[in-house]
């Protein structure tokens, strides 16, 4: 499962990038919304290449959680008991994080691009999806080694 989300993640960093090139070289100068009221009215524009600064940021978090997946790095408020127990759920936590961070971005990404409506329920459903997949892990992360 840890390849599979680590596939899709790369997959959607690289959808991510190719929307914003393909926005910013394609179209000409125009306001982008560049923030949303918590009910997803746009209420500040701003210019056409700030785009491209989001696609930067997005991968920036994408380099960063691959390199924390990589070494295993998580903050957690607990000490891990048995780290050999806990570290596929700790993988795992870190895939579906980077998987469902990648997806949140792509689609804020594709709304400012205006390819799709920013639709908040969908938007706070993915945030509530990541909070339930890294509060499930870090349960299951904190009963290895107490059992």
């Amino acid at each position: 499962m840890k390849k599979i989300l680590d596939i899709l993640s790369f997959l959607l960093i690289l959808a991510n990038i190719i929307v914003s090139c393909l926005f910013y070289f394609t179209t000409d100068k125009v306001a982008i919304p560049k923030h949303w009221t918590t009910v997803g009215q746009m209420d500040a524009y701003g210019e056409t290449w700030l785009i491209l600064l989001l696609a930067g940021i997005s991968l920036l978090v994408y380099i960063l959680m691959v390199v924390s997946e990589k070494h295993h790095v998580v903050n957690l408020p607990f000490k891990v008991k048995h780290e050999p127990s806990a570290r596929p759920y700790v993988d795992l936590m870190l895939a579906w994080s980077n998987f469902l961070v990648m997806s949140i971005l792509l689609y804020v990404d594709m709304a400012v691009a205006q390819y799709v409506g920013l639709n908040m329920m969908v938007f706070y459903a993915l945030i509530v999806v990541l909070f339930i997949a890294d509060f499930y892990y870090t349960r299951k992360i904190y009963l290895c080694g107490r059992k």
